[in-house]
């Protein structure tokens, strides 16, 4: 009974992480929690003599998390495939642990740490309830895409430019536009798929938008704003280089 019910799909809302429930304050707690845990802990990490393997570790265990949650929606049955921006934070933590890219970690950086934030902060629990493993994978998932993220952020002292910022979001709003066709293209199918969240108003928020226009500028532009707004709070010696620049062109 314990293992049909934990890999199951008995949906309760009631039960599940919904918008202003008491999971929904252990889920945006969790990520406090870790940012707080990877900037204490990032140079003791750095420095362990074993640190290659810890990383290793972390990538097998991210395939695992990526395979055990589509394997799961499959079985529902669920239509899946690895387009979720999460997905997508998921192969970039991977290429990164195994590679230490900071190419690759300008993308990382804000696909990772807005996703598992804005993940956490704004949960599609599918009301999947504490008794069911996805519960906790949604939690440990998205807070292990923080830390990889921040890790690199602060063990690594990698950083990234106001320019890369700006070409990131250009390519996340061409991405967009494929995955919105993709969706398109499944849902014609018959498939429910909403990929990135662009394609319909997502029921975690339809309550606050009944116009998909409006909530769309809404949502690419919280994006945008959500992405200077972590740029400023972890760059902030770039902050009067930006603004000498600006006098300068002027």
């Amino acid at each position: 009974m314990f293992f049909e019910t934990f890999f199951g799909h008995d949906i309760d809302f009631s039960k599940a992480a919904t918008m202003f429930s008491i999971h929904h304050a252990i889920y945006m707690f969790s990520a406090v929690l870790t940012i707080v845990f990877i900037k204490k802990y990032a140079k003791k990490i750095r420095n362990h003599p074993r640190e290659p393997q810890i990383r290793k570790i972390v990538v097998w265990f991210l395939i695992f998390m990526e395979i055990v949650y589509h394997l799961h929606n499959w079985s529902y049955p669920r239509f899946s495939i690895p387009l979720h921006i999460c997905s997508f934070a998921v192969f970039m933590s991977i290429y990164v642990l195994n590679t230490n890219s900071k190419k690759v970690y300008n993308y990382l950086f804000f696909f990772g740490t807005l996703g598992g934030i804005m993940a956490l902060t704004f949960p599609n629990s599918w009301g999947y309830t504490y008794l069911n493993f996805r519960y906790y994978h949604f939690l440990i998932l998205h807070n292990v895409l923080i830390g990889v993220s921040l890790y690199y952020y602060f063990a690594y002292d990698y950083r990234i430019t106001y320019r890369t910022l700006l070409n990131v979001y250009r390519t996340v709003l061409i991405l967009a536009i494929f995955i919105h066709l993709f969706n398109l293209t499944f849902i014609h199918f018959g498939y429910d798929s909403n990929y990135w969240f662009i394609t319909y108003i997502p029921q975690v928020v339809d309550g606050f938008f009944t116009n998909y226009p409006v909530y769309i500028l809404t949502f690419l532009s919280a994006v945008f704003v959500s992405m200077n707004i972590l740029f400023f709070v972890t760059h902030q010696d770039q902050i009067p280089l930006l603004f000498q620049k600006k006098s300068l062109d002027e």
